[in-house]
Order: C-alpha cells, then structure tokens, then sequence
C-alpha cells in the first residue's frame, strides 16, 4: 500500500470517527443556546466534517491544489476552537460582534459599489439594505474584528496559523507562487528559454499524501478537541 492510500484510508476512519462524536452529542440547552460555546463549538466540528469530506474527494479526483484550498479553513476551525476552549463565552461574544461588523461593511460596500456602477440606491431593496446596516451600527456600537493572527494568540495550537498562512499563500490566494505551479519554463539553448503553462497545476514529491495529512492533522485536532469536551 503506497503512503498515499494509508493517508487516505486513515482519512476515512478518522472521519467516520468524528462522524460518531456529532451523533452521538446531547445535552441541555436553554433560551441563550445560540451563544453557548458547546453548540458553537460542535457546528465548528460540523463544518470541519463538511470540508473535510470534500477535500477528500477532491484529492481523489486528483484535484489536489483544490484539496489544499480547503485545508486553509480547517486550520482555520482549530485556530477558532482553541479560543472556544480558553475563552468560552467571551469569544462567541467577539465572533457576533465580528459576524456583525463583516455584514455591516458588505451592506455599506455593496451601497458604494451600486452608486458608483450607476444602480437604483434608493429602490425597495437598497432601502432596506440601508435599514440594515443603521440596525446593525445601532445594536454593535464598536464591534472588532476577528483576525487569525490574534485568535492564535488565544489558543493552544497557536502554531497552526504558519499552516493557515502557508496555505493562504501557496493556494488559497491569487499569489504569485500559487501562479508559479502553473508555469513551467525549460532553458533549450543559450538564447531560448522554452515556457509551458498548464490548466494543472504542478505538485511537489509525494503531496498528494502530504495534502491528505495535512487534512487530517486539522481534523483530528477539532475530534481530539470535541471529545474532551463532551468527557
């Protein structure tokens, strides 16, 4: 068995594992259940599940960049889920707060852009798009942002973030070295440099199994993380 399918048999157990936490999970919850860090912290593990599954299959489909790309949001979650756990209530708290002002500064874009481009402001629809973000600005007078430097700062897997940032840079983003693995160039002669540039992005030595780790390394932190809070 080549170390690529070990990870992706390892992959499969793992996430049929967590997939048992989520059925399994119970418990009381009252008239704030929207803010309790348990029901939080297990629609993380939900979300986690979710991507996860479709990183797999996109490393199946020999989509492995792709994969990479939706390994960047499970480091994510772990970053989040490690703030959960230190700082509980506090930290759903800060997630509303950033959940408000992320939805304020789309609806005050969305107006800026619509005036600029020569779109109705002033239509039913930017009317209440309007009374949406004055009732936002009056409910959340200062909120702050979530940036995932300072939620690592919060947590004990704070060393993730290299992770989250590597994979912001090599595949995530429209960055010059995510463009790079679509470019290969080939010196043919003193004077001529051949360049080829393909849909397919290349891959390094053994990322396919690397990527699936990768994955995995992510996952199992969040299952690790939601068993020892349903103990």
């Amino acid at each position: 068995m080549t170390d690529e399918q070990k990870a992706l048999e390892f992959a499969d157990k793992l996430y049929a594992s967590a997939m048992n936490v989520v059925g399994a999970a119970t418990g009381r919850i009252d008239n704030k259940w929207k803010h309790d860090p348990k029901i939080i912290g297990l629609t993380i593990l939900c979300r986690t599940l979710s991507t996860f599954k479709a990183a797999l299959i996109l490393v199946r489909a020999s989509q492995v960049m792709e994969a990479r790309m939706l390994a960047r949001p499970l480091y994510e979650n772990c970053l989040w889920i490690a703030a959960l756990r230190e700082r509980r209530t506090k930290f759903v708290e800060e997630m509303v707060e950033d959940d408000a002002l992320n939805r304020k500064t789309l609806g005050q874009i969305t107006m800026k852009l619509t005036a600029q481009h020569g779109g109705d402001v002033n239509n039913s629809g930017a009317m209440l798009l309007r009374q949406i973000i004055r009732e936002l600005a009056d409910t959340y007078k200062d909120p702050k942002k979530l940036h995932a430097s300072d939620v690592a700062a919060m947590g004990v897997v704070g060393l993730y973030y290299v992770d989250y940032t590597r994979l912001s840079l090599d595949s995530l983003h429209c960055s010059v070295t995510a463009l790079g693995r679509h470019i290969k160039s080939e010196r043919v002669s003193e004077n001529r440099t051949m360049v080829n540039i393909s849909v397919e992005p290349q891959l390094h030595n053994d990322e396919i199994a690397k990527t699936v780790r990768h994955l995995c390394r992510a996952k199992a932190t969040l299952y690790q993380s939601k068993m020892r809070n349903s103990q």
